[in-house]
This record gives C-alpha cells, sequence and structure tokens, in this order.
C-alpha cells in the first residue's frame, strides 16, 4: 500500500546498444584478465558487458558514451586483423594524433606494446597506431579519450 503523501523518485536507466561480434574480437575486446575491456570502459565512461556465450558486447551510458565506447571497440577490433584506418573528417573532440617518424615506431611502441600501454594508464588514453585516410605516408600514434 502506498500513503498519497509519499513521493517517487524516477532513475532513468541508461540506453543500451548491443553489438554481436566474433568470438575472435571477443578475446580481444576483452584482453589479458578483462584489462582492455576495463579501459574501453574507463575512457569512454560507458559500462560495458562481454557475455562471452552469446557473443554479444552490451554498451550502457548515455548517448556520447555509447558513441565513443562503440568507437573505440571498432579501433581495438580493427587492429586484431590489420591496421586502424580512421577517416580524418571525423571531427571527434577525443583524439589526438602525434606523427611518429618511422624510425622511432619501435621506441614508441616499446616491448610488446608496453610503453604505449603505460602511456595509456598514465593518461587515461587509449592509444593505438592508425592510418589516417587523406593524409600522408608515415605512421601516426592515435590517443582517444
Amino acid at each position: 500500500r502506498i500513503s498519497a503523501g509519499r513521493r517517487f523518485r524516477h532513475i532513468a536507466m541508461p540506453e543500451v546498444d548491443t553489438l554481436k561480434i566474433s568470438n575472435d574480437d571477443a578475446a580481444f575486446i576483452l584482453g589479458k584478465n578483462g584489462k582492455t575491456k576495463e579501459k574501453i570502459a574507463r575512457v569512454s565512461g560507458a559500462d560495458l558487458d562481454l557475455f562471452e556465450h552469446s557473443l554479444t558486447l552490451e554498451i550502457r551510458g548515455t548517448d556520447e558514451e555509447r558513441r565513443r565506447a562503440k568507437k573505440y571497440v571498432e579501433c581495438v577490433m580493427a587492429q586484431r586483423v590489420g591496421p586502424v584506418h580512421i577517416e580524418e573528417t571525423q571531427e571527434d573532440d577525443d583524439l589526438t594524433v602525434i606523427q611518429v617518424p618511422t624510425e622511432a615506431v619501435g621506441f614508441v611502441t616499446g616491448s610488446q606494446g608496453n610503453f604505449l600501454r603505460q602511456v595509456e594508464e598514465e593518461w587515461g588514453t587509449l592509444m593505438f597506431f592508425a592510418d589516417f585516410r587523406g593524409r600522408g605516408s608515415g605512421r601516426e600514434v592515435s590517443a582517444l579519450g
């Protein structure tokens, strides 16, 4: 029984986007000990739930958080099969690009990507090498978040 004078607060549930993914992508998105999934969630602000039995990824959050999380997930999945391609026309405020001379790529990457992972952790970003359509040759590090 509810008394007439009692007030209830409406709690809005965040919107959910669901992505179907492959088994290989699921492993890549999860990462070692779940670190990649945690990193995407931290950088995007969204909550991510990976259901390995149904190969679905649920992304919860605001429109902006979900948009960023989907973009970051797509970049991580692209890394698994080849270079990440980013359209230069994307006008996101969460992208920083650093041009890296070819002779410095190994230094910037570090042993098994450890230097990039260390920078990601320290600065709360998601970093990877990307090819930008519409630009000249050379490698560029992208920092998202």
